[in-house]
């Protein structure tokens, strides 16, 4: 059974990655090449030749055999900006908790085509209560797309306790959050940065525009509702900014776990603002 899931999901992610020389004059450019994907002709990347990118079915073949090792089926394959990056999760079967809130679990494995990033692992999670949804890549676990980088990919697959390891560490992260204890001053500073607001509109010199007036308004609304339900401490507050993304914030290119763009960021800098509160 699991195998005719896996076939379909692979099914849905049949294309893959081809590369050409660049012409100029009808002449081919020198030192560069360009990334196109084979099925719709759509240009993913323009790189020197000593980008070595990683196909997308290596890139299937790394996440079936982590499925295997790891004994996690895989949840779905999601691709991001026209194939630019590709996505996997594979659904955790251990079960954790913070504050004696259930969390949905994944590992995440990632590859990109356009040099953004390289291959990846991660951490992907919900929180059951709100449908709140994070990702976090870990620092450990990335390979860049050099030339002998096949080797260290291959070297990922047998990380797997370093994967648990981060992700006991990212998760006891968010139980010591809900320790320490803040004001409405803390919560307007994750609002005002989240907003992305100069220190001239903080400091009234400047006047906010209507727009980045009802962004703080919405990320005031996730905040306090999150901090009414979990308590007034940094984990409701990073909660808050989750709650924004997942289910205010609106974005064109939505994605599973809101792994990738601007939710991704807006979530990363709420959890380093927590940590620096720690």
């Amino acid at each position: 059974m699991q195998n005719l899931i896996q076939n379909h999901l692979v099914q849905a992610f049949d294309w893959e990655i081809i590369e050409k020389p660049i012409f100029s004059n009808n002449r081919s450019l020198l030192g560069y090449k360009a990334i196109f994907r084979n099925d719709t002709g759509g240009l993913l990347n323009v790189a020197k030749n000593s980008y070595t990118p990683t196909p997308n079915a290596r890139f299937i073949e790394v996440v079936e055999r982590m499925s295997e090792i790891t004994g996690f089926p895989i949840r779905c394959y999601e691709t991001f900006e026209g194939g630019k990056k590709v996505l996997a999760f594979l659904e955790c079967t251990e079960k954790v908790q913070v504050q004696g809130y259930d969390f949905q679990d994944y590992m995440l494995i990632g590859n990109s085509h356009d040099s953004s990033t390289g291959f990846f692992i991660g951490n992907s999670s919900k929180m059951i209560r709100c449908s709140n949804r994070f990702s976090r890549v870990f620092r450990q676990l990335r390979v860049n797309h050099t030339r002998n980088h096949d080797g260290k990919i291959e070297q990922l697959i047998g990380y797997f306790e370093t994967f648990m390891q981060e992700r006991e560490r990212l998760f006891s992260q968010m139980e010591s959050f809900a320790k320490v204890r803040i004001d409405d001053s803390l919560k307007q500073a994750l609002a005002e940065r989240l907003a992305g607001m100069t220190r001239d509109e903080r400091l009234g010199t400047k006047e906010l525009s209507t727009r980045k007036e009802n962004i703080i308004n919405s990320l005031w609304q996730s905040i306090d509702r999150e901090c009414l339900a979990l308590g007034d401490n940094l984990f409701g507050l990073f909660n808050g900014a989750t709650h924004y993304t997942t289910h205010v914030k609106k974005v064109k290119e939505p994605i599973f776990g809101n792994a990738l763009g601007s939710l991704a960021r807006i979530n990363s800098d709420a959890f380093e603002f927590c940590e620096a509160h720690l």
